[in-house]
């Protein structure tokens, strides 16, 4: 990449443009009917190109008995092959995906579903009762009862809603993030161009199904790739047993999960040529950790819920202070810009504010009306802050927002503070985050008691009753008052200090 004057960079407009998820499916049958491209190693199952759309246009049809183009569909399923097909299937019938997370509590599920409007939900586990709970939901309990002879599909346009994602805001509830179907396939396939030809043989894919990192950069990707995508659980254990066993060559996996593998002990893998993780911001320590313990390439994305999960990423073949220090340069298709408070692009070495543009960004969020994310030259300003180098690659060296990014996964403090805030022993409560090696960062609560000492047992069930497991603060620390401006409002900053010290 030439040397900057100032910190922007726009990266050539490569691969399909204007696409639909359809699009890549077919094209995966045309170029190879019988290569395997989606197995599950719980059940041993496997899917060619053929069949995978063979069964994802039965399940479009049947999806649209049960409601017609441009519905809305949740699922609430842990990985496996279920998310996967109903993911193809909702997009061949022109439906809109609701992915929502199934470790999510009653109360999160009915935000979801309810805000979206979605129509029918296939759900399995203790996700089935919750959704079955949300009036006007028709639940599904096993993908495959949706199966029908293959009918016809509608045409389904490249900006049309493909998904709805929902993520955590710094305001409070999760915000609905509208993702179109043009979006998603750039994404996808600029990821897996970026990863290189090692991406299309064996893709292990232990990424949330329900998270863009999962369903776009995991799905779309490999499909992409026309790899043989193996979805499993986020779990040391099954991740080792099929490194071990089926001649992975490359490996999705968040910072904790990579972390916990090195921990386990990894066996010799001379398939493995490429490790990508992304999430959470990495140290060269990290890098250089990972990369000795799997014996392959590190590549790490920078991305939100709002770009399709990436926007900046390193490729394998990166040099060493590239990959090991920063999140690389913009995928094809995307312009980054590095800002001042004014909004003016700062000098190359100096850092300001990350903004993001493309035409894979989101239009917004669910709304009546819409809420826009983007400013009125199509910018996304991520909160988050950087500093490009003179050959364009981005190191991230802040962050602007309060959202707490633990394990892969955003909270939102105000959402655990509210939860917080009504048990009645809590006068007051303020969360932030804590650094930590494996996490990233740890959710930390701050409690002022109302009248007699409160027990962190019982707030820590009192979350847990209402809050996915990861937004409950996993260290407490009961205090006599919190720090205030002088306009009443909680200094994060020093709660952050204190909580790191």
């Amino acid at each position: 990449m030439p040397a900057l004057v100032t910190s922007e960079l726009r990266a050539p407009a490569t691969g399909p443009a204007g696409g639909v998820l359809g699009d890549v499916l077919r094209r995966a049958v045309e170029l190879g009917p019988d290569d395997v491209l989606l197995t599950t190693p719980a059940t041993g199952e496997s899917w060619s190109a053929a069949r995978l759309l063979a069964d994802a246009t039965s399940l479009a049809t049947g999806l649209l008995q049960l409601a017609g183009p441009g519905a809305r569909v949740a699922t609430c399923l842990a990985n496996g092959p279920a998310p996967v097909l109903v993911q193809l299937g909702v997009a061949l019938a022109g439906q809109t995906l609701v992915p929502v997370n199934p470790r999510s509590r009653p109360a999160e599920v009915e935000h979801a579903l309810t805000l979206a409007g979605a129509r029918v939900a296939v759900a399995d586990g203790p996700g089935a009762e919750f959704c079955a709970a949300v009036p006007g939901v028709q639940v599904v309990a096993d993908w495959r009862s949706l199966l029908a002879p293959p009918g016809a599909l509608p045409e389904v346009a490249p900006d049309s809603l493909a998904q709805v994602q929902f993520t955590s805001g710094t305001t409070g509830r999760a915000k609905g993030v509208r993702i179109t179907h043009a979006g998603m396939v750039a994404t996808g396939a600029a990821f897996a161009d970026r990863l290189g030809p090692t991406a299309g043989r064996v893709w292990c894919n232990p990424m949330p199904l329900f998270h863009t990192a999962g369903n776009v950069l995991g799905v779309v990707g490999a499909l992409w790739a026309r790899a043989d995508h193996v979805v499993l659980p986020f779990a040391p254990g099954p991740v080792l047993e099929v490194l071990a066993s089926s001649r992975v060559t490359m490996l999705s996996a968040a910072p904790t999960l990579l972390d916990l593998l090195v921990s386990e002990g990894v066996p010799d893998l001379p398939d493995l040529a490429v490790l990508f993780t992304g999430g959470m911001t990495v140290t060269p320590a990290f890098v250089d950790r990972v990369e000795a313990a799997f014996g392959a390439r590190l590549a790490t994305t920078f991305g939100m819920t709002e770009t399709c999960g990436s926007a900046l990423m390193t490729g394998p073949g990166d040099p060493d202070e590239v990959r090991r220090g920063t999140v690389g340069g913009p995928l094809a298709g995307t312009e980054v810009r590095i800002c001042g408070p004014d909004g003016v692009p700062v000098p190359v070495g100096e850092p300001g504010e990350l903004w993001v543009r493309g035409a894979r960004l989101t239009d917004g969020y669910l709304a009546d009306p819409p809420v826009p994310a983007l400013d009125d030259e199509g910018w996304l300003h991520t909160g988050d802050l950087a500093e490009m180098s003179a050959s364009g690659a981005c190191r991230v060296v802040g962050r602007l927002k309060d959202m707490i990014k633990t394990g892969g996964e955003n909270v939102s403090p105000v959402e655990v503070e509210e939860a917080l805030a009504a048990h009645p022993g809590v006068a007051l409560a303020a969360v932030v985050g804590a650094p930590d090696e494996r996490w990233g960062e740890l959710v930390v609560g701050f409690v002022v008691p109302a009248g007699a000492d409160v027990d962190v047992a019982e707030l820590e069930a009192w979350c847990r009753d209402r809050l996915s497991p990861f937004k409950v603060p996993r260290r407490w620390h009961l205090v006599d008052e919190l720090p205030m401006t002088a306009s009443a409002k909680v200094q994060r900053a020093e709660l952050r200090r204190r909580a790191a010290t």
